[in-house]
């Protein structure tokens, strides 16, 4: 089976997170993608959020990270994506401005903010709604904002 590394970036604003329909999974997934050659996940979760939404988030120290945790960085899973193989999946919180508008791509057909209780109902795959609660209930220490490519 192939393997890759992926990112899962759940992008905050308030007191909901950003989830979209995914076209070909056809399930509600947070954004995210595969590493590209030479990426590090949270350069890779940056670049995800920014084509797949338009957004540039900030991608906070979290209270309780370990030394060398990235910033933003909430959990890891792996899951079998189809044809694509195990995604070996770093998950990632990134605070967006509020009145930032999402630039939909072709990966999705339709997309929601959801607070906690939208988010316990979604149509998802569990692990989608349990790191969506982690990305709920992350405290920031400090903002740092990734290097542009």
């Amino acid at each position: 089976m192939r393997r890759a590394f992926s990112v899962a970036v759940y992008a905050r604003r308030n007191d909901t997170v950003l989830v979209i329909h995914h076209r070909r999974l056809d399930t509600w997934l947070p954004i995210g993608g595969e590493l590209e050659h030479g990426e590090t996940p949270l350069e890779a979760a940056a670049r995800e959020l920014r084509e797949e939404t338009g957004l540039a988030g900030d991608f906070p120290v979290l209270q309780g990270a370990a030394d060398g945790e990235p910033p933003g960085f909430i959990g890891y899973e792996e899951h079998v994506a189809g044809s694509k193989g195990l995604h070996m999946n770093f998950v990632f919180v990134a605070d967006v401005p509020a009145g930032a508008a999402v630039v939909p791509c072709e990966e999705y057909s339709e997309y929601r903010w959801v607070g906690p209780t939208d988010l316990a109902a979604l149509s998802s795959p569990i692990n989608v709604r349990e790191l969506g609660f982690r990305a709920l209930a992350a405290r920031s220490a400090v903002i740092v904002r990734p290097p542009e490519p």
